[in-house]
């Protein structure tokens, strides 16, 4: 996809061959399930060519075609097979303990209820929008 071929990508190159700024592809990493970039052991972020192929799949989603973040969501993880309910039961890789020691000590630790009740929310929304596809 990209010119020279690599065993992953920075998201500077990343960034700059999909002319999109680097928060947006931070941004859909939280928000997309099928775009789940390694990490080095710095915590850089390493974008595979499947990964690629996913921004891409997400760009043209919402871009030309004119999809929801909920909608281009839900037709990758059918294209991916991705299991969004599995998912929610796993921390991003954002929410490492790596990422955690790099924030305040307030916000290193949460407690499990928090955390439990983040999960439930993720899978009620998650719920919702299953409800809303079937009855369409």
């Amino acid at each position: 996809m990209m010119d020279q071929k690599k065993p992953y990508y920075s998201i500077g190159q990343v960034a700059e061959y999909f002319e999109l700024p680097q928060s947006v592809l931070r941004y859909w990493e939280t928000v997309f399930d099928a775009l789940n970039p390694a990490k080095s052991p710095g915590g850089s972020r390493r974008y595979s060519d499947q990964d690629l192929q996913v921004i891409h799949d997400i760009k043209h989603l919402l871009y030309e075609r004119g999809f929801t973040i909920r909608g281009a969501n839900k037709i990758l993880n059918q294209k991916y097979k991705i299991d969004p309910l599995a998912r929610a039961t796993q921390a991003k890789p954002d929410h490492s303990a790596a990422a955690a020691k790099s924030k305040s000590p307030s916000n290193a630790e949460q407690s499990p209820q928090k955390v439990d009740g983040q999960i439930i929310k993720k899978i009620i929304r998650e719920l919702y929008e299953i409800v809303r596809v079937l009855e369409n």
